[in-house]
Formats: C-alpha cells, structure tokens, sequence
C-alpha cells in the first residue's frame, strides 16, 4: 500500500529525485525545485538567495553524507557541499582530462572508508581530492583495468574488494592483495567464475544471500532489453533473471537500480518498473502496475528507493514522494469487490472455532475465509430461494453446539452448521413482528439474547429445542435496538436509537439504569444514538453515540471525550479493547485508540496501512490470536494491536525551527550556542519541534513549558508549536518532550536556553546610575536648601555684626558724649554745644550706616543699574555741597552684570569710602569716576585733581584698610595712586562674570 506526498502536501514539485535522512533523523529531499527538508510533517525549502556560497537554483539530483552535519549535491554535473547549519554551499570542480561525450549525469559513490567517487556512464573514474578540493582521475585509491570507462562502481565492504562495471564487462579490485582481476586479466579465475561473458553492465549488486545481481543491456537485434541476471558467484550458474524489453506492453521499461531492505526484501526500481522478490514463489511482483488502483504507486519514473531509521520505505518519482509504513507488516486490508455502483456493507465479522472468517456481506451474501483468509468457494444457502435470508445483520456462534446463527432481514433468523457448510435451521418468531433482527449475543448461561429493530428483546435458553415457539419477547424499548452487551456481572445493556442506553439485570426484565438525555435538543452531554458499549473495568464503561462518552456505573456519571479532548474524529462507532487495556475504535478520520489510564489518544490512517479506515465501520471482532478487525463499506481491516502500538521510547524531540515575528531563523545555528540571546523587540517568536519520526507523528502526544513563564507542562496542538508573545526581559529554558500510546516519554527532554535582553533603560547598570543620579539631585537639592538656610543666617549674623559694629558703637558714643553735654550744660555751654554737634554728626553716620545696610540686603537692588544709581546719588550728595565737579561714566556692558549681597554692598562701601576721601581731604575741584566691564572683571576707577598725599607716608587708617580688606573678600584687587599736588587715583579690580 503506497502512499504519496505531493505539492498538495507542502512538497515544491511533484518530480523527486532523491532522498537522504541525516543523523537527527531529517529528511532531505532534492527535487526539480532544489532541496527541502521534512520533519515527518512539515516541508521546508531552502532556495537559493543568488548570493556568495548560495546553491544553484536547479534541482538536485542526489544527496550524499559527506560527514561533520554536511553532504554532497549534485545537481546535473555541478558537484558541491552544503552546510545546512550556515546555509552555505561550496562548489567543487571536476578535473579531468577525458571529457564525456555522454548525455548521462555523473553519479556520486563514498564507500566505507570515506572516499567520495564521481563517475558518469562512459566516462572516467574520479575521486574528490581534498587538497585541490577537486574531482580528479589522477590519483584514484583503487586499480581500474587501463582505458575502461567506468558506468558503475560497487564496493563489497565485507571482503573489501571493488566491482568496476563498464561496457567492456566487470572488473574485480581485491584491496587487501591490490590485485586486479577481469576477463582478459583474471589471476584467479575459479574465485569469479561469474564475471565472465557481460558486456554493457551498468549495475551490480551483491545481496545478503551473497549473491549477484548483473544489470546488463542487452544487444542482440530485435530482441533489446534490458537484463537484471541473478547469479550464484561460486558457480557462475543463472539463478534465475528479468528483463525489460525496450517496448513492451506499449509501454518503455527499463531496470536502473536495486534495493535490499533491513529485512532482505529486494527490489529493483527504474522507467514503468517496481519489482519486489517474492522469496515464496521465487518471483517479482511488478508494483507499478498498467491498471492503478487507488493505493497504487502511480508514476512513469522511480529514481530512488530509501529505508529510514524506522524501516519506512521511500520511493523518488516523476508523481510525487511515496511512502511504504513499516506499520503495515501487522495491518491486513481486503477490499470486496462489487460490479455494481452499489456500497458493500460489511454488517457482521465471525471467526469460528475452526478459524474460518464468515463476513456479513450486506447484499453479497455471508462470505467464508479459510485461516489463511482466502475465500472459500461455498454456497451457505443451496435451497433457500428467500432473498432476505441472505441480508444478513449479525453472527453469532454457540459456544456448545458450534451453530452459526445469523440475524437476518424481515425477522429471519438462519441457523448454519459450519462445518457441513449449509442452513439447518430456518426461523421467523412471531413475537419478532417481522423485523430486522440487528444483534445477537450468547450470554454466560449459554442462552441467546436477539435485538430486533422494532426494540424488542428476545431470547433462546440453551438445551431448548430451534423452533419458533422457543423464542420469548423479554421486554420492549419501542426504539431500533444498535447493539446488545453482556457485561462481567451478566448483566444486558442494550444501546438504542434515541433512546440511549438501558441496563437490565440478567433476566433481561429488570431495569436497572437507564442513561437518556430527555431533552435531546443538541447541547445535551450524552447522545441517545448509542452504536456500541465496551467494558473496561468493574466500574467503567465506553458509550460510542459519535463522541466517545466515559461511563461510570457506580456513580451514574457520564464524560463526554470530543476533538477539544484529543479525540481524533467524529462518528465514533465501533469499539474493541485489548489484552492491554488499549481501547480501539473507528471515526471519520480512520482508526484511532484511546489509553484510558494515560488519557492519551492516538490516530491511524492510510499511512500506517489502513486503506479505508475512515469509511463507517459496521462491524467488529477481536480473533483468538488477539488480532482486531473492523468492517465498512467495501472492506475490512485487520490488524495486531500489540505490533501496532510502539513499544520501544520515542525519538528525543527535536527543534526543527524558530521563527521570529514571521521570520525563520536557522535554528541549527542558534543550537550552535549555549544561550540564544534575543533583542528587546525579539521577545515575540515561536518554536516548532518534532521527534522526526514519519510513522509515529500522530501517535505522539507533545508537551512543553518555558520555565519562568508556564510552571506546568501544556500541551502542543496539531502545529507542534510553541508560540510566546512580548516575553519580558529575564533568562529562560524552554523544555519539550513527547509521550506516546503507552504514555512513556522520551528518554531525555529537550531544551532551548535563551535570554531576552532588556531595553536600556530595564539594564541594571542604567537603573544604578538613575538611582545615582537621583541621589545626586536629591542631596543637591538637600544642600541648595541648606546653603539658603546657611545664607540667610549669615545675612542674619552679617546684619547682627553690622549693627552691632556700626550702629552699636555709634549709639555708644551718642550716649557718652549725651551724658557729657549732659553734664557740661551748665557750667561748660561751649563744650556742651561741641558735644551736641558730634552727636548730631554720629546720628548722620548711624543712618546712613543703617540706610547702607538695608539697601545691601533688599532683593530688588540686586541689578547694576540699582548699584550705579544709588552710586551717583551719594556721590552728587556729597561732592556738590563741595562745590566739586563730577563726571560719571558706565559702559553698558556693566549695567547687564549682576552682583550678590555681599559684593553690592563692599563695592559700594569702597566708592563710598573713596567719595567721603575726596571731600574731606582733596581739597579738588573736580573728581571722575568710572565703571567697566573688560576681561571679566569690573573695573571702578576713582580719580580727583586735589592736593593728593604720598601713598608710603599714609597712617593706613580704617579708612583704606577697609577697603583693601573689602577687595580681598571680593576676590578683587585695589591700587591707590597719589602724588602731592597731583590728585589721587583709587581703581578696584574684581573678577565677575556675566
């Protein structure tokens, strides 16, 4: 049974030309298209981008491992590597001196010591060199015999020896004695008594028997062919051979490779041809066949055959990839065959005592098999001419007596002796009401329970006499009774059409349960359609009504199992457990079965074997040798449950790919790291995964989690897919693992570690220099408060000082020289009047000290403005009374400046000083004064025309110490010039920025 893949199933093409399965237990596949890879369930291609180290965009004719995860392409006669962890090709040349003039492509051979040959039909041997990384026949590691051009190369690994096929015949090279040996050159001619006579080989093969198989073409006139010659080597005797002729069947046939599989079948493939050795008959079975059958192998062309590490066989053709199940070895199909456009319905299947199979062909009569299930030539009814008594619905054999009944149209019911192979009995109980009898089944007493189609229940006791009058009516359900089951206590559960399921004790008149959806609107939880019952355990029941419904009889609960459950279909009908405990059953999608105990469901189809396994199923029986069959429309199916199910552990799943937002990325190169690290905009990707195994995809259940994110196993939907969404930044693992029917997983879970990085701002480097900076802002802030606060205390304390310096001493002296006048008044007038004039000169000086020092502190004469117009004020105050000229000049840059407290006032109380000089001691006429702004500093210069002093010779009163002082504090630097009749210059130099 062959079953193919094409384009509708992802493939690129529809003509393949090879395959290869690497070590991971991907599938390679070249097409016309190029290469894809397949994980036994999805396809992926891989083009060709036109850039560097970029594959030809043709197709690929032949993969070949080339070691270290790459293989060798050949794609027409361009030769190269592909690495498909880098996604890089690297071409090889081919240098050789004899240039073919063959419309043949080359073929590449390795053989078991690594070396890679390159050969082409009617052309030179060559070998890769590494050095030259180059196909040369220069350096060759075996011996050809001088001028052969060589069509074929084949290496018995075994006796390490080398067969050279040419068209001149075959050449043997023995590598442990290097000797070569060929017709016109045969040392040893007993020891290849078979090499002699061939010409035109172009084909060897040495099979596990140790025999040979010669592809030849043959040239004699009006007779070509081509010829597959089975030899035995030790006597050069024909064992037996096939041949293709040119035309034959209106139809080209050519023989051009040979297969042996694990198990050493043999095949031998090639144009219109697929033979397979029938070591029975000691013939060839011709697979591709003139007429196709819907499971044939239908193409012109077969390129390759393949076994995969799970024994699947694999066929290359011009009509897609097919495919041989190594499931099919324990599954057994049998197609009846109607002349009619008429649906066979298979009603009833029997295996009798003897072995025999009887089946219940709806419309074909009862059918008999022998034990080697081949159809017996018998007629069951010689002598019945009633139709209806060969519409048969049930069978049922008497554990006693070995009679076969069988429940039949309109009431009917048919006793046959199996071994005289005839109808003994033929009844019609009146209390059946001519109806349909639908089900028969013995009970553990040996009577007979019948249920007929108008719902009535009836029964036969063992020991009474067949005929009519022994059939009773027990009870009545006024709906088609589907199906009767006898449970481990004895007790008789009827299945119904809507009417559910009834349970009666074992006389067949008590009711025990009844499980029934009286509203029966489409949302109920248990359909009143029942088409079978199985008992599991004690307690636990099975209830088919199109889902599979789980009943508990101890508690009267019924679970409902839908496609949301892992059920694999609908139209649940028929039901069969195993000897372990493995529930099998039929739906629309094939055959599935269910393990109760690991509530794991799994699915089979076409692919495992089962040619109409999702046609409806009427009919069941498990055979004594615990073998399981379903019948439908048009067939049957058997098959051994235990062969059917792995045992062995499931393959390590694999990371087949990742794609990120909807991008693949090489996930091969990504399993190349330790950690895969993903940009913060990368936190959205899916991970696809698969255990790489074509036979057990849909008998694998997948589970994964991500730790950090899922703390329990969830499981993987039909995509086997992993899909996360805007992932926060942090270290993750994710974790998969596969189970299968048994509920034993994989030997090891497979895991992926990846890191998705944080933006910038998430980084712990950038969340320590933030708190750092806003510690920093935090204590700056902290200190500018603190600096005001410090600031207005020392206005205070500076304010305390000044009055207590200024003002205190000032009203001190008011107050001694008071109490002098005070007491001079009367006896001293002239120095009473003095003291009065000196009081009066001190409370000038106390108020404009105190005028000074309120103007110093308030805001609002911060500006230079304010500074220049309180210094013309007091100098026009002062100098006029004097009758002195002033002149008064600012530069602009000046008025933009800005001067704190401190500075203000001492600069200030300099002029001021320097003013107060000038009218007392000048003696001048006039006096200039300056404000400017020149390399960052203010410059005030004060300069008069008076009598001047000499500067070396002055006392160094309060007066100029206090300005030097006040300079000092400023930062700034006062020079006085004066010469005696010559004026006095005052200049204070003090750094201010702007």
């Amino acid at each position: 049974m062959f079953n193919r893949l094409s384009t509708a199933d992802g493939l690129n093409s529809n003509k393949i030309n090879c395959i290869w399965q690497d070590k991971k237990g991907f599938f390679w596949i070249g097409t016309e298209n190029g290469i894809q890879r397949f994980d036994g369930k999805k396809f992926v291609t891989f083009r060709s981008d036109g850039l560097d180290n970029s594959m030809p965009p043709i197709g690929v004719d032949q993969i070949l491992d080339a070691g270290n995860g790459r293989f060798w392409l050949r794609q027409g006669r361009n030769i190269g590597l592909y690495d498909p962890l880098s996604f890089k090709y690297f071409p090889v040349s081919v240098l050789s001196d004899n240039k073919s003039t063959t419309n043949w492509d080359p073929t590449l051979f390795k053989d078991s010591k690594g070396n890679v040959f390159l050969y082409n039909i009617g052309s030179n041997l060559m070998c890769f060199d590494k050095t030259s990384n180059a196909f040369s026949d220069k350096k060759l590691p075996i011996k050809i015999p001088e001028k052969w051009l060589v069509n074929y190369l084949y290496e018995d690994v075994e006796d390490n020896k080398y067969y050279i096929c040419s068209n001149k015949g075959i050449a043997v090279y023995n590598a442990n004695t290097q000797e070569l040996n060929f017709d016109n050159l045969n040392h040893d001619k007993k020891s290849n008594p078979g090499l002699s006579g061939f010409k035109f080989v172009y084909n060897f093969y040495i099979d596990s028997k140790k025999t040979w198989w010669i592809f030849y073409w043959d040239t004699q006139p009006r007779n070509e062919a081509y010829v597959v010659s089975h030899i035995n080597p030790e006597t050069g005797v024909l064992i037996d051979n096939v041949s293709a002729k040119l035309v034959d069947n209106d139809r080209h046939e050519q023989f051009d490779w040979i297969f042996e599989t694990n198990d050493d079948q043999l095949w031998i493939g090639g144009v219109n041809t697929l033979l397979n050795k029938d070591e029975i008959n000691h013939t060839f079975i011709q697979n591709n066949k003139s007429f196709k059958a819907e499971f044939d192998i239908n193409c012109r062309v077969i390129k390759q055959m393949f076994e995969d590490r799970e024994n699947n066989l694999w066929f290359c053709t011009d009509n897609g990839l097919y495919v041989i199940g190594n499931d099919q070895k324990s599954v057994f199909n049998y197609v009846f065959e109607n002349g009619y456009n008429d649906d066979l319905l298979i009603n009833s299947i029997l295996e009798t005592n003897d072995l025999e199979s009887w089946i219940s062909v709806w419309g074909k009569e009862i059918q008999v098999f022998d034990e080697h299930f081949k159809k017996q030539d018998v007629n069951l009814y010689k002598g019945l001419k009633d139709d209806y008594l060969k519409m048969s619905w049930s069978l049922c054999q008497h554990s006693s007596s070995g009679l076969i009944w069988a429940g039949c149209q309109n009431g009917n019911i048919v006793v046959f002796e199996p071994k005289a192979k005839k109808a003994i009995h033929v009844l019609n109980p009146p209390g059946i009401q001519m109806a349909s009898v639908r089900q028969i089944i013995e009970d553990k007493k040996g009577d007979l329970w019948f249920g007929a189609q108008n719902g009535k229940l009836f029964k036969w006791n063992k020991g009474d006499k067949i005929i009519n009058q022994n059939f009773k009516v027990v009870n009545d359900f006024n709906a088609a009774i589907f199906c009767l089951y006898i449970d481990s206590l004895d007790r008789i559960w009827i299945g119904t059409r809507k009417r559910g399921v009834f349970v009666l004790d074992s006389t067949g008149t008590k009711e025990l349960f009844h499980f029934f959806d009286e509203e029966d609107n489409g949302s109920k939880q248990f359909s009143n359609n029942v088409y079978d019952i199985e008992q599991y355990n004690d307690s636990i029941f099975f209830v088919s009504n199109g889902l599979l419904n789980i009943l508990d009889i101890n508690s009267q609960k019924v679970k409902q199992l839908s496609q949301y459950d892992g059920l694999p279909g609908t139209n649940v009908s028929k039901l069969i457990k195993d000897k372990e405990d493995i529930l099998w059953f039929t739906c629309n999608n094939g055959l599935g079965s269910f393990n109760y105990k690991k509530n794991i469901f799994a699915s089979y189809t076409n692919k495992n074997g089962f040619a109409y396994a999702e046609k409806p199923a009427y009919a069941k029986f498990k055979m004594q040798n615990g073998e399981i069959w379903f019948g439908g429309e048009n067939s049957l199916y058997g098959f051994v449950p235990e062969e059917l199910s792995p045992k062995s552990t499931p393959f390590n799943v694999t990371l087949t790919d990742f794609k990120l937002l909807n991008k693949f990325i090489p996930l091969d190169s990504l399993m190349a790291y330790k950690k895969v690290y993903l940009k913060p905009d990368q936190n959205t990707f899916t991970i696809y995964f698969s255990s790489l195994s074509y036979s057990q995809q849909d008998r694998l259940l997948y589970y994964y989690k991500m730790d950090g994110i899922n703390n329990d196993w969830i499981r993987a939907d039909q995509e086997h897919a992993a899909k996360y969404t805007v992932l926060p930044p942090g270290d993750y693992t994710f974790n998969v693992k596969c189970v299968n029917l048994q509920g034993e997983e994989s030997s090891s879970i497979t895991s992926l570690s990846l890191i998705v990085l944080p933006q910038f701002y998430q980084t712990w480097w950038f969340i320590a220099m933030a708190l750092v900076v806003i510690c920093a802002i935090t204590y700056f802030i902290y200190r500018q408060h603190i600096n005001k606060i410090l600031a207005v205390e020392l206005i205070r304390n500076k304010v305390a000082r000044d009055l207590h310096d200024d003002i205190g001493s000032t009203l001190s002296t008011i107050n001694i020289l008071s109490s002098m006048a005070k007491s001079k008044m009367n006896t001293d007038p002239v120095k009473t009047s003095s003291y009065i004039s000196r009081i009066t000169d001190n409370s000038q000086q106390m108020m404009e000290a105190m005028d000074d020092i309120v103007w110093s502190i308030k805001p609002d004469n911060d500006s230079m403005q304010k500074i220049v117009a309180r210094m013309r004020e007091y100098a026009s105050g002062i100098l006029e009374t004097k009758d002195i000229e002033i002149n008064f000049n600012v530069s602009e840059q000046v008025l933009s400046l800005k001067l704190n407290m401190e500075a203000r006032r001492d600069v200030f109380l300099i002029f001021k000083e320097a003013i107060n000089n000038i009218a007392k001691y000048s003696l001048c006429t006039k006096a200039e004064m300056s404000l400017r702004y020149q390399n960052q500093k203010l410059i005030m210069k004060i300069e008069d025309n008076g009598i001047g002093f000499n500067v070396d010779l002055a006392d160094g009163g309060n007066g100029i110490g206090n300005m030097r002082k006040r300079a000092e504090s400023l930062n700034g630097i006062i020079e006085i010039k004066s010469k005696e009749k010559e004026g006095t210059t005052v200049i204070l130099n003090l750094p201010v920025n702007m």
